[in-house]
């Protein structure tokens, strides 16, 4: 699956309920503000795949809610703790890269940058 389509998938895996509304254009947003929002959708997925497993081994139906549920309060977490972006901001990205071809442009070029970067081992 291309890098931008994994990206754009974490908020529909996560089951986050997307903001709805005016639609920005890719020139609206600043460079820092996508970096902080690719940050925030690779921290996103990496708790996604956390996530997916122990909702899937569900022991029933009422566990898995609960499950989802708190994976859902945790990738908001995730995205509230990244420097330079908020949950709303983070949704309105995401929502306007489904439609505007520059910004997803924009953003799978954020995501390559950042995969070139020295990676530093995060302490858990």
């Amino acid at each position: 699956m291309p890098r931008l389509a994994c990206l754009l998938l974490v908020v529909v895996l996560a089951g986050a309920v997307l903001a709805t509304g005016p639609r920005a254009a890719a020139e609206d947003y600043s460079d820092a503000t996508l970096e902080a929002f690719v940050s925030a959708a690779i921290e996103v997925s990496r708790r996604i795949e956390i996530w997916r497993p122990l909702i899937e081994g569900a022991a029933d139906e009422d566990e898995r809610e609960d499950l989802i549920e708190e994976a859902q309060a945790d990738l908001a977490r995730a995205i509230e703790e990244t420097d330079g972006i908020d949950e709303d901001e983070y949704h309105a990205i995401y929502n306007a890269a489904r439609e505007d071809e520059a910004l997803r442009e924009r953003i799978d070029e954020v995501f390559s940058a950042h995969l070139q970067r020295p990676q530093v081992p995060r302490a858990e």
